[in-house]
């Protein structure tokens, strides 16, 4: 199996990292292909398994969508054949329509490929938790965004939120699935918080593998449940 993490020497913010190190414990044969901002990246002329991507400042966001525009048409058709692609925190954003950038008053075209638009403002962090459904998957999760989502996901969101909100704080779904091309805003990371999410997105890889650490990891995320499920926790 061959997993690319897309530019991890900038979009590593909020412990999105660890989801790259806990798939390397998951699988320990796997290849792992780090691709910086200034290197063609290996999905341009191959096709990994799985392509990660995680949280970053919002003018590296930007960068981040010029170094990937050449490469729209490739991203489309890897999205159409299905390969696995998971963006976490605001990584998502750069797949979709339009970026307004309030604060800053910039306006960013993303590329195109999740039918969704983000309003961003630089004075207003929204931070919370989420507790919700993804098929018959608990999952669980934290936020911290300066940008909020709009569009309709309603029939290609990710998680039917229980508790927290969804796209925006008017919404009860969130994320949105294109394919196997998975946009979420949760943080925490989110494999090793959610190990059945984590054995569910190898198994679209075609690879059967026990999540690491698997005891440890599903008590914690037992407790969280509990935990999020509790009327007395803040949300």
């Amino acid at each position: 199996m061959t997993v690319e993490v897309l530019f991890p020497e900038v979009c590593n913010l909020f412990g999105d990292s660890k989801n790259e190190e806990y798939l390397r414990l998951t699988l320990p044969d796997a290849e792992f292909i780090d691709t910086d901002l200034l290197t063609r990246p290996y999905f341009a002329d191959n096709t990994p398994d799985l392509i990660l991507m995680g949280s970053m400042t919002e003018n590296t966001q930007r960068r981040v969508i010029e170094t990937l525009r050449p490469y729209t048409e490739r991203l489309q058709a890897l999205i159409d054949g299905g390969t696995v692609i998971l963006a976490t925190g605001n990584a998502g954003e750069a797949f979709m329509k339009h970026i307004s950038y309030v604060t800053e008053e910039i306006e960013t075209d993303g590329l195109g490929l999740v039918d969704l638009t983000v309003k961003t403002d630089l004075f207003r962090r929204m931070n919370g938790k989420v507790i919700g459904k993804f098929e018959d998957i608990v999952m669980v999760g934290f936020r911290s965004q300066f940008g909020l989502w709009y569009g309709d996901n309603s029939k290609n969101a990710i998680v039917k939120v229980e508790r927290g909100w969804g796209l925006n704080p008017d919404s009860k779904l969130e994320g949105a699935r294109v394919n196997n091309l998975f946009c979420t805003a949760l943080l925490g990371p989110i494999l090793p918080d959610n190990p059945l999410f984590c054995e569910y997105l190898l198994s679209l890889c075609g690879v059967k593998a026990e999540a690491a650490c698997k005891k440890e990891a599903m008590t914690a995320y037992e407790q969280r449940i509990k935990e999020f499920r509790d009327p007395k926790t803040e949300f």
